[in-house]
């Protein structure tokens, strides 16, 4: 973070932007994760936060198998969409 800072003031304000607009810098940032372990030694229990769910939550990635019936289904409603658009 030191060796970015002196080399490149914009790279390094845009890859740390976050943690400048937290005022993290990093002299403080040991002190953050120091902090950050003792709450989680204090109560490791989970609590969700308000955040957002990732990009991967949101995905459904497998889908559920449909058995014969519900395929044969669901062609039979597609015929019939095509039915009722064409009269």
């Amino acid at each position: 973070m030191d060796s970015l800072e002196e080399d490149d003031e914009e790279k390094y304000k845009r890859q740390f932007a976050k943690y400048l607009e937290d005022d993290i810098t990093s002299d403080t940032l040991e002190d953050v994760y120091r902090e950050a372990h003792e709450k989680i030694r204090a109560d490791p229990t989970f609590t969700p936060t308000g955040k957002q769910a990732s990009y991967a939550d949101t995905k459904n990635y497998k889908q559920k198998k449909l058995s014969k019936e519900e395929r044969q289904e669901r062609v039979h409603q597609k015929l019939r969409e095509i039915q009722a658009e064409r009269s």
